[in-house]
């Protein structure tokens, strides 16, 4: 009778750790889902934003004239210097101590 007893309450006690540990996994994925929604809900934001900021940038771009630039101090460059693409195997470095 003793051991129906144990056994009994060994399997209840096995079911009951069973049912908790899929109550939390359940929990987990219910979290993760909610996670992962509100991530794509941002991500959509800003990708909306970026979208408005490139529009802005290339409407300013079109409006810029060389009328407008003279107004804004430009000048036409007279003596052109020009860089060489020959690329060079060291590095400068200043140091700036106080």
């Amino acid at each position: 009778m003793d051991t129906n007893k144990i056994l009994f309450w060994t399997l209840s006690g096995i079911l009951l750790l069973c049912m908790g540990f899929y109550m939390f996994c359940i929990n987990v994925t219910i979290r993760n889902v909610v996670a992962r929604e509100q991530l794509e809900t941002k991500s959509s934001a800003l990708l909306l934003s970026i979208g408005n900021k490139e529009f802005q940038y290339i409407t300013q771009r079109n409006a810029v004239t060389l009328p407008l630039a003279y107004s804004l101090g430009f000048k036409e460059v007279t003596s052109k210097t020009y860089i060489s693409k020959k690329s060079v195997s060291y590095v400068s470095y200043v140091n700036k101590e106080i």
